[in-house]
């Protein structure tokens, strides 16, 4: 069987196959110590990386046209442990367009303050070290929504959406060997309006202003509902993608009652749309600890989930003794990829029996992290791959 053959097999609960040999991701600083530690740069990285930027494994979708910045893509890593094809996003631009200029607006040696191309001024470090901080958004109010849908998020662009070989790629994509997805970051009812207002304007909209929020759930609902039978007329798709980092250590960061009544009836009217265009499978990227989330998800039709981050509490054997027809992906401490050898085993003991269980594509749980060594992470793939074949 080939990748996108045995994904899914994966996703339909087929167990008596091996599942995928995939890594989510590393930062940048990572894959920097990696090479003066002894992995060959044959290929380098697609584009140049800070020190606390991601770049992409074969189990991350990619490209994502929709990012401001185009996300790296390793080669060597995957190449090194020859990994299974990359799972892959339609190369589709399907939030903001065209980009806003960016346009810095003040630097030192350290930071630079800055409008991005999605419209938002924010202060970045430049070793990358910490999250960016993020200052002003591009919808404050209604008249700033309507010259945003009008300008910048409408069909009317939509031959622009493509890359530019797509004919190419919808040649390529009727042999492929590789899993072929729909939509992926940041489509979602929370993370998108958490772009586009900030999250604390969120919070507060939910009470204040609770039909623009509707309004702007409603209309990228059609957005992206149009977008997805463009291309499905042309090619046929494998899986679809959502991004919802909406969660803490301690859980959501909204309540069940805000979630159903603001991103509900959004997610239950695409995930329609596109079960009755043949498709069944529909998994969603949320960090954090997703207790409270799986259920309200499941509700709405997504049947997997992705990375079930260790260190906020997400326990892998646990969901799946609870939810035994959840798709999952990830759930190995990354953190755990740090130490010895013994508390490797160790962690990879579930792995064995979430494989058993079927729907299980294992790998790191996030980003691989610069304090993991190349030869620790030798040995983690390594014992990883002895599991899985």
């Amino acid at each position: 069987m080939n990748t996108k053959e045995l994904f899914l097999e994966i996703l339909d609960f087929n167990s008596k196959i091996r599942t995928l040999d995939w890594e989510f991701g590393y930062w940048g600083g990572t894959l920097k110590r990696w090479y003066d530690e002894g992995l060959s740069k044959i290929s380098g990285l697609s584009k140049e990386v800070t020190y606390g930027e991601g770049v992409c494994g074969p189990g991350l979708h990619w490209p994502i046209l929709s990012f401001a910045d185009d996300i790296a893509l390793d080669r060597d890593v995957h190449d090194y442990f020859k990994f299974d094809d990359n799972l892959t996003t339609f190369p589709l631009n399907h939030w903001i367009y065209p980009k806003f200029e960016k346009k810095i607006i003040k630097e030192n040696e350290s930071k630079t303050e800055l409008w991005d191309s999605d419209g938002i001024r924010k202060i970045i470090f430049k070793d990358g070290s910490s999250m960016p901080f993020w200052l002003e958004f591009p919808v404050k109010n209604e008249r700033d929504w309507e010259v945003l849908k009008e300008e910048r998020l409408n069909l009317s662009t939509l031959k622009n959406r493509y890359v530019k070989n797509i004919d190419d790629f919808f040649k390529s994509a009727k042999s492929r060997s590789f899993p072929l997805c729909l939509l992926g970051d940041p489509v979602g009812f929370f993370g998108s309006l958490r772009f586009l207002v900030g999250e604390q304007n969120l919070f507060l909209f939910y009470y204040d202003k609770p039909e623009l929020i509707k309004s702007i759930a409603n209309y990228l609902c059609d957005f992206w509902i149009q977008i997805c039978e463009e291309i499905l007329t042309r090619t046929d798709i494998d899986c679809v993608f959502f991004w919802e980092d909406m969660s803490g250590k301690n859980g959501s960061l909204i309540s069940p009652k805000i979630f159903r009544e603001f991103m509900t009836p959004y997610y239950k009217r695409i995930i329609d749309f596109l079960k009755n265009k043949g498709l069944k499978d529909f998994v969603v990227d949320t960090d954090g600890n997703v207790s409270e989330l799986i259920p309200l998800f499941l509700e709405v039709g997504m049947t997997g989930m992705y990375p079930f981050e260790v260190q906020a509490g997400n326990d892998i054997l646990e969901i799946r003794k609870k939810y035994p027809r959840l798709q999952m992906f990830g759930g190995i401490d990354k953190n755990k990829l740090a130490e010895d050898r013994k508390t490797i085993d160790d962690e990879l003991i579930k792995v064995k029996e979430m494989i058993k269980l079927g729907g299980y594509f294992p790998y790191a749980d996030h980003l691989v992290p610069p304090n993991v060594s190349w030869e620790n992470f030798k040995y983690y793939r390594n014992k990883l791959k002895e599991i899985i074949f």
